[in-house]
């Protein structure tokens, strides 16, 4: 029985009989898992349809795991999120005494928002998909210049009566408008807890908990101690996303030693080692840096990889691949060559 678990992520058709031809050829190339995004539209228009969606692709044979995809705007995708102009009140609050720069951001603190992940957890387990995958769970961290007269401005979220009275809770002292190590750590902890928090809930309804963290220890991402994460008990699977054209970095130093910290801290805590390769966005003539990628992950331990977007993300315009069947040519390759180690 192979190891490897192979997959990619999904989020160009709700029409069953695409979606089904889709899953079919993404087994036929090696893939035995699909993250599926399910994003605010998803739920308002397409719960049924994702019910359907999930049973199509595990009727493929692949396991299945869905993506909350921009709800909040505070996991990553490229989707709209109504949340904001719904609960106005439940909006990040930006660390600008001098007024209010409006983002539409959910505080990750608050009761509203809270609940309505609950019901978008509660939609997760009635599709019957094995698991749900945490992208990216980030709160708002911006440098402005042209404000403030060429003078760099770190304005970060969330500040709003919530956090502030949960940071004088935690520190014993009112929240500073600086981004202080004690604004730092509090940040982490919201992230922290919030994933804990959803990690419970999915545990507590069968489903498999996925978490994926920016590449990065930077505080300003919001996790900079990234084994915070990894000691969840609920969380099953953890890891992160080196993706290197995006970063401007060299493929084999920055996937290598992403994917060692990932496989260190995973067996530390005994969490499934995940990295996720870069299928979008990819430069013509560059495609053959996945197979380099695939190999170095696997050469650092990890077996499950997988290719965010299917087929060189061909759906989407903005993140469109130069040449997308190319990307996916060489993401089927790698598949191929360890689906059955």
């Amino acid at each position: 029985m192979p190891c490897m678990k192979l997959g990619t992520s999904y989020f160009g058709s709700r029409i069953l009989r695409h979606v089904r031809e889709d899953m079919k050829k993404m087994a036929d190339d090696g893939c035995n898992f699909v993250v599926h995004t399910m994003s605010e539209h998803d739920v308002a228009y397409h719960a049924g349809t994702m019910v359907d969606v999930v049973k199509v692709s595990r009727e493929a044979g692949l396991e299945v795991f869905l993506d909350p995809w921009g709800v909040g705007r505070v996991f990553g995708g490229e989707s709209f999120s109504q949340f904001v102009s719904t609960y106005p009140q439940c909006r990040q609050r930006l660390s600008f005494p001098e007024g209010e720069i409006k983002i539409s951001k959910a505080c990750l603190n608050t009761k509203t928002f809270k609940d309505v992940m609950l019901a978008w957890i509660e939609l997760a387990a009635k599709t019957g998909a094995e698991g749900v995958f945490w992208d990216e769970p980030h709160l708002f961290f911006g440098e402005f210049t042209p404000l403030f007269g060429d003078k760099k401005r770190d304005v970060w979220g969330c500040t709003c009566k919530t956090c502030e009275d949960l940071f004088k809770e935690t520190h014993g002292y009112e929240m500073p408008m600086d981004f202080t190590d004690d604004v730092k750590a509090f940040r982490q902890m919201t992230i922290v807890r919030f994933l804990e928090f959803l990690a419970n809930a999915a545990a507590k309804k069968g489903l498999k908990n996925a978490v994926c963290l920016f590449p990065t220890t930077d505080p300003r991402y919001g996790v900079y101690e990234w084994e915070k994460v990894a000691m969840i008990a609920s969380m099953d699977i953890f890891g992160s996303d080196p993706y290197w054209y995006g970063y401007k970095q060299d493929v084999v130093d920055f996937v290598g030693s992403v994917s060692r910290d990932v496989f260190t801290l995973s067996k530390k805590h005994h969490k499934e080692p995940q990295i996720w390769i870069q299928g979008y966005r990819v430069p013509e003539n560059r495609e053959a840096e996945i197979l380099t990628a695939v190999d170095v992950a696997y050469h650092a331990g990890i077996r499950n990889i997988a290719t965010w977007s299917f087929e060189g993300t061909d759906c989407m315009t903005y993140v469109r691949s130069e040449r997308p069947d190319v990307v996916w040519q060489h993401v089927r390759t790698a598949y191929l060559k360890y689906r059955n180690t």
